[in-house]
This record gives structure tokens, sequence and C-alpha cells, in this order.
């Protein structure tokens, strides 16, 4: 019975063996190396052997690192079960102890069928195995003055950057994204040494200079450095949204007005009248020279101040005003028009009014045709008064 026990047991070990090793059975490095000897996998993973031991089980402490990744230290024994190391893309290699002798350890690493040893190289052993590893950490955040702006603006870019670890950022790059229309003005490539628990502000200004209007999603600003060690690192921002607008026009725009001063738009023919003019610029920029033209009624007349000035500018928001004084001759309905012109434009207005003749003009007629009646009447009376006699 125990027999048959072990012997199931034995066929399913071997059975998840066989699975494994079909898994990852490319052996990519398979000899031995000395202390403070070590491969790069694939222009990119780093084995460096730094300690071995002969024991009652051998072992082997091994330094891994690669891109993104920081670098750390694993310790495996011989016959145990291999070691997984998994890299950023989430790709991953086997690392499997086969023998120890002195100071040297022959392992295999296993992997994708592609890749191949890419380097060999020696390094500097550690000066104290009690030495504290330093490793720098920077934290970068982004911030836009403003996130809506116009072609031809400035957009004030700042980075906040706090090394959190505990070791000084060296060989610190700076990659910023651009946008095509923009350039960055101020903008470094590389950054100084950032010690441990210190924050440096770095600003530069975007210029948008012909983008296309619209939204963008500015990607990233990208850290690469290095520790004290000479291992490598990254960080990253968050990502940004600028909306780019086109560029407002800037143009005057004139408004003409005339104000008759009077209760009931009734004047009397013969006597003076105020008229008033405004011209206001409702507009973004300020004018060039200003005309004024007026078309008055033929029985109308200008008796004080000019109707037709001329201004050399008036500015955005602001307002001529003029006034004048006028006659009409004739009742019935006048209509004053008035144009303005600056540039290549132009405004037009008018106001109308009703003018009428006095009392006495309206009974004239009939004191004329009196006269005579009441002239007669006075002889006639006088005779009547020489006959009595």
């Amino acid at each position: 019975m125990n027999g048959g026990r072990i012997l199931v047991i034995a066929t399913l070990f071997m059975l998840a063996y066989s699975m494994m090793a079909t898994a990852t059975d490319h052996i990519i490095f398979g000899q031995y190396l000395r202390v403070n000897e070590g491969i790069e996998i694939n222009y990119d993973i780093k084995i460096e052997v730094v300690e071995v031991k002969e024991a009652t089980v051998d072992s082997a402490k091994f330094r891994i690192s690669s891109y993104m990744l920081p670098e750390k230290t694993y310790t495996v024994f011989k016959g145990d079960t291999p070691l997984k190391y998994e890299t950023r893309d989430g790709i991953s290699i086997y690392i499997e102890v086969i023998s120890v002798q002195g100071k040297t350890v022959f392992f295999e690493v296993k992997g994708p069928d592609e890749w191949r040893v890419s380097n060999y190289y020696e390094f500097e052993p550690e000066e104290a195995e009690t030495e504290a590893v330093t490793v720098p950490k920077l934290e970068i955040a982004r911030t836009l003055d403003i996130s809506s702006v116009q072609q031809g603006q400035t957009v004030k870019v700042t980075l906040k950057i706090k090394n959190d670890g505990n070791g000084t950022a060296k060989e610190i790059n700076l990659d910023e994204p651009t946008i095509k229309g923009t350039y960055k003005e101020g903008c470094p490539a590389t950054l100084d040494d950032i010690a441990a628990g210190a924050t440096e502000r770095v600003s530069y200004d975007l210029k948008i200079v012909d983008a296309e209007p619209g939204t963008y999603e500015l990607t990233p600003t990208l850290l690469n450095y290095k520790s004290e060690s000479g291992a490598s690192y990254s960080s990253e921002s968050s990502s940004s949204v600028l909306v780019i607008a086109a560029k407002a026009v800037s143009v005057p725009k004139l408004e003409i007005k005339i104000t008759i001063e009077s209760g009931d738009d009734v004047m009397i023919c013969g006597e003076r009248f105020p008229a008033t003019i405004r011209i206001d610029n409702i507009g973004n920029a300020t004018t060039g020279r200003v005309t004024t033209k007026s078309r008055l009624p033929d029985d109308l007349r200008v008796v004080d101040g000019e109707i037709d000035p001329v201004y050399e500018s008036i500015k955005p928001g602001d307002y001529e005003e003029y006034e004048v004084m006028l006659i009409a001759y004739e009742p019935g309905k006048h209509i004053i028009e008035m144009d303005v012109l600056w540039a290549d434009d132009e405004a037009s207005t008018s106001a109308e009014f009703w003018a009428e003749r006095s009392g006495f003009d309206k009974y004239y007629i009939y004191i004329l045709a009196a006269i005579p009646i009441l002239l007669l009447l006075l002889w006639l009376i006088k005779r009547r008064r020489e006959y009595s006699f």
C-alpha cells in the first residue's frame, strides 16, 4: 500500500518537473563564474556573483537588475527550486545553482529561446558586507499655470522633483514631451544631483506658436537617473491636458448714435435745437483714422458745431461724443442720416423728428385776411360819426 503511494507521488513529481522543464528548457547560460564577475542577458538583465558558500548545502548570492527595476540580491541554494526573476515586461528567467567550488559557482540560466548572453564583465567588490545600500527614488509632479491657451500665448510649466529615497540621484536626464507647433524655452536636458530628502523645482516656458487648435494630452515627464553605485532607475509624472484655441482676431468695431433732445420729437420751424452724436468702439482693437459723414434734409441747417469731425483713433471700450445746433425751416418729417468710417469698415445710423410751424405762423394768413376787414370797419365807423355831426 505504501509502495503504491510512493509511486503515485513520484509520478506526479516527475510530471510537474517535466512541465517546468518544457516551459524553461532553453539554456541561455551554463558555466562557471567567479565572485565579482557578471553577465548581461539580452542587453538588459545583469546577473552578478556577489558571494559563494560551501556548506552542508552550497549556495551563491546573486545581484540582479534590469531596465526600470532596482537591483536586488538573491541567495540560491544548490538543488533548490530555480529562482524565478521577472522583468518589467513580464518575461521570466530561471536561475539554478549546479555546483560551488572555492570562489566560483556553476549555474544555469534558462529563458526565452531567442535570448543570449550579450556581455561578460567584472565589477568591484563591495567594501563591506554591512554597508547600507543607498537607493534614490525620485517623485515628479508637473503643473501648468494655465490649461487653456490661444495660439501665441505662453504656458509656464513647473516640475517639482523630490528624492524620497536614501541615496543621491546622479546623472539625471530629463525627457519632456513636445507638441508640434510649440517649442520649449529654458527646459534643461540634464539636472544636477539631488540628495536624499531634497526637493528641486524646474520651470520652463512652453511657447504656443502655430499648433493646431485642439485638446492635447501631454505624456508623462520621464526622469532617467543613477544611484551612487551606478544602478539605473527611472521615474515619471502623471500626464497633463492642454487645450489650445485659435488665436483671437483683434478688430475695432464702431457704433454711432444720434440723440435729439426733445420730449416728443417735434421741433418748431426756425428755432434752434441740439443734436448729440456718440461713437462707441465696441471691438477689441484700437481703430485707425475715423471719419464721419452726415446727410441732412435740404431745409435743415447746422448753425453751431462741427457735424462731420475726424478722429485719429478710438481705443476699445472708449467713445467720442459731440453736439451740434440745428434749425429746420420747413414743417414735416425730417430724417438725419450719419455714417462713421474706419479702415475698411463703416457703420450707419439715423434719427427722425417732426417740425411744425409756431402758433403765430399757423394763423398768419387769417390775420392778414382780417386786417382789410378791420380797416374797412374802422372807416365805416369814422364816416358814421362824421354824418352824425
